[in-house]
């Protein structure tokens, strides 16, 4: 029963180890989606300023290292060309917004905190 009892000693302990490490993680995720979610309403915002229509569909399925915030999508004006940008992939330059479930919903200055997203919480 001896090696019963320090293994469950052990596993006790890296268990409590684990959920410390969870909340230091948690920690930095929540400022890496906030930096980042930043950065995108702030494209969203000079998107607007320039008139063009910005539509957002948050990634609900898939923890954001793996798989993105979400999309921004931008439609630029009639006539100008799609640029080639060095941007995140989650940032999109259109000049159709026609598949509008493929954009998500349409973003105004108003509506910029709808730019959100809820990280995967460690388990």
């Amino acid at each position: 029963m001896t090696g019963q009892n320090s293994i469950a000693q052990i596993i006790g302990r890296l268990e409590r180890e684990w959920k410390d490490k969870c909340e230091e993680l948690d920690s930095h995720e929540k400022a890496l989606v906030e930096a980042y979610l930043g950065f995108l309403r702030h494209v969203a915002r000079t998107s607007l300023g320039r008139r063009w229509r910005v539509g957002f569909r948050p990634n609900r399925w898939t923890h954001w290292g793996e798989g993105g915030f979400g999309n921004l999508s931008i439609l630029l004006h009639a006539g100008e060309l799609e640029p080639r940008a060095a941007l995140p992939s989650e940032i999109r330059f259109l000049t159709d917004f026609s598949d509008i479930q493929k954009v998500g919903d349409e973003i105004t200055l108003e509506s910029l905190d709808r730019i959100t997203y809820q990280p995967d919480a460690w388990s």
